[in-house]
């Protein structure tokens, strides 16, 4: 009896052998073709990303994403950061700075405030061509008439 148990735990221990080899050769093959994808999850364009996190990207990287950014909203004008984002396959932290870059070189405008921002190229679209102050980074402060009403003197 102590023989066929012995030979029946090193058939199963071979077994688990295998498999634990099967499943680790499996891992590291979905890990190399997830790595040696450049493109960042997403439908649209997908404009590329490098395989890292965080750290500086490269003006390049920058340059790429504003113009990825430009090119949709022309052909897609009024839409949301979070729409674009999800069209471009980035998130939208990452874009902030191209958007930032485009508003400031003029190639870019919006309309509405906070997460209700809809962005038109600078060249056309509906409405007026001028940016808001949350665009812009400004506060409403001290604009009169806006903000925390102001207590009477008693």
């Amino acid at each position: 009896m102590d023989n066929l148990q012995h030979q029946v735990n090193a058939r199963v221990e071979a077994f688990v052998a295998d498999i634990t080899e099967l499943a680790r050769a499996a891992a590291y093959q979905a890990l190399s073709a997830g790595l040696d994808t450049p493109m960042a999850g997403g439908r649209g364009s997908g404009v590329a990303i490098l395989g890292r996190r965080g750290g500086k990207r490269t003006a390049d990287e920058i340059a790429k994403m504003a113009d990825a950014f430009l090119t949709h909203v022309t052909a897609n004008p009024g839409q949301r950061m979070e729409h674009i984002a999800k069209e471009l396959g980035l998130p939208t932290p990452e874009l902030t700075l191209p958007v930032k870059k485009l508003l400031a070189d003029g190639k870019l405008r919006v309309e509405g405030q906070k997460r209700a921002t809809q962005y038109y190229p600078a060249d056309g679209g509906s409405g007026s061509a001028k940016t808001t102050r949350a665009a812009k980074g400004t506060s409403a402060k001290g604009k009169g008439g806006r903000g925390r009403p102001k207590k009477k003197a008693a």
